[in-house]
C-alpha cells in the first residue's frame, strides 16, 4: 500500500489530469465531450496505477449489451468499437454492474473480461473492474487491466473508484443539460416544441424555402371548443382533448415537419418540401383522426385547420402563419371540423 501512495503523490501527470477534470465537467454539453472526460479519466488511471489499458463499457438498455466508449487508455478507439458484450457473458462487468462495487481478479479467465480475442491482445493477468453510476443508476463499467506488481489493493480501488466518478458526473450533467435544454424549447403537456422555438423554426425554414426556390406549407389548428369542455369537465378532460390532436398531427404529418403547441388551444405544422395539396391531404389525416376520438364525458371532438404554402398560396413568406391562423378561423366560422385553404384566388 505504501507503494501504490508514493506512486500516486508522485506523479505529477496524474495531478495534471486530475486538475483537468473539473473543467471538463464544466464544459459538458455533449457526447463528445463526455467522451473527453472519459479518456482523461482512463489516463489519470492508467498513469496512476501504472496499468496496461484502462477502458470504459457503456450499458445499451435497447441492446442489454455492454459496448465499448472511445477514448480508453492503452487501447486503439477501433478495437473498443468492436466491444460488444450480451448481458451474462462478462463476469467482471456483469458482477460490477448489477451489484455497483468493485470486481478484483489477479486469476483471470475468459468469463472475467470480454472476448477470447481481446483477452490474448490484452494478455490479461490482473483486473480492476469498476461501476460508473450516474445519480440514480450504474450506467457502465470501467476496467482497469495488467497493473503490474502487486495484487490491486484499497488504495488502488479508491483512486481509481474517485476517478471513475468523474465519468459518472459527466453522464449526469450530460442528461441534465439535455433536459434543460429540452425543457426550454418543449411544451410540458404535449411534448411538441413550444411558441418561441417554433418562430425561430419557422424564420429558417422560410429563409430556407426562399433561398432554395423550395416548397414550404403552414398549417394551423384549432382544437374546436376547448374552452367549453374545460369549464364544463375540467382542466384534465381538456388536456386529454389536447393530447389527442398532438397524437393525430405526429401520425399524420411528414417526418420532417415541425409541430408546436402555438397558444392554449392553437397547434402550428411547419412541413417543408409540402406542396398546398399534399398539406391538405395530412392535415384532412388529422381532423380525420381526431374527429375518431370519442369518450366520457365529452364525446367527440373536432378541429378547424387552416393551410397555406409558399409560394403556391401567393402570400409573402413572412405573412405565412398570420395566413394559415385566418383560415383556421374561416374554418371555425364555417362550422368547424375542416381544413381551409389558403389558394392565390382567396390571398388576393
Amino acid at each position: 500500500m505504501g507503494d501504490s501512495r508514493k506512486h500516486l503523490n508522485g506523479n505529477e501527470r496524474v495531478s495534471h489530469l486530475f486538475q483537468l477534470l473539473p473543467t471538463a465537467l464544466q464544459a459538458i454539453h455533449s457526447a463528445s465531450q463526455v467522451h473527453q472526460v472519459t479518456e482523461r479519466a482512463c489516463a489519470a488511471i492508467g498513469e496512476g496505477l501504472g496499468a496496461q489499458t484502462v477502458f470504459v463499457l457503456w450499458y445499451s438498455e435497447s441492446e442489454r449489451a455492454f459496448v465499448g466508449m472511445p477514448s480508453g487508455y492503452g487501447i486503439d478507439d477501433a478495437a473498443l468499437s468492436q466491444i460488444h458484450l450480451p448481458a451474462g457473458m462478462c463476469a467482471a462487468s456483469d458482477t460490477a454492474f448489477v451489484h455497483g462495487r468493485p470486481y478484483i481478479s489477479d486469476q483471470t479467465d475468459e468469463e472475467e473480461l470480454l472476448t477470447g480475442a481481446l483477452r490474448r491482445q490484452l494478455r490479461l493477468t490482473r483486473l480492476l473492474t469498476l461501476p460508473i453510476r450516474d445519480e440514480k443508476h450504474v450506467r457502465g463499467v470501467l476496467h482497469v487491466v495488467n497493473k503490474p506488481g502487486k495484487p490491486y489493493d484499497d488504495v488502488d480501488v479508491a483512486f481509481a473508484m474517485s476517478i471513475a466518478h468523474a465519468c459518472g458526473a459527466a453522464l449526469s450533467l450530460l442528461h441534465y443539460r439535455h433536459y434543460i435544454d429540452r425543457m426550454a424549447i418543449t411544451d410540458g403537456l404535449t411534448g411538441l416544441f413550444n411558441r418561441y422555438h417554433a418562430e425561430s423554426l419557422l424564420e429558417e425554414n422560410i429563409h430556407r424555402a426562399m433561398q432554395n426556390k423550395s416548397l414550404l406549407s403552414v398549417a394551423v389548428v384549432y382544437l374546436d371548443h376547448l374552452k367549453y369542455i374545460n369549464d364544463v369537465y375540467g382542466y384534465r378532460a381538456g388536456d386529454k382533448a389536447l393530447l389527442s390532436v398532438a397524437q393525430a398531427l405526429q401520425k399524420s404529418v411528414s417526418t420532417r415537419a415541425v409541430l408546436a403547441r402555438y397558444a392554449g388551444d392553437e397547434f402550428v405544422a411547419i412541413l417543408p418540401g409540402v406542396s398546398l395539396y399534399e398539406a391538405q391531404a395530412q392535415m384532412q389525416a388529422v381532423r380525420d383522426l381526431v374527429a375518431q376520438e370519442c369518450w366520457e364525458p365529452v364525446g367527440g371532438l373536432s378541429v378547424s385547420i387552416g393551410v397555406v404554402s409558399y409560394p403556391e398560396s401567393a402570400v409573402p413568406a413572412d405573412h405565412l402563419l398570420s395566413a394559415a391562423e385566418d383560415a383556421a378561423m374561416a374554418a371555425k366560422r364555417h362550422g368547424r371540423n375542416q381544413v381551409v385553404l389558403v389558394t392565390p384566388r382567396s390571398a388576393a
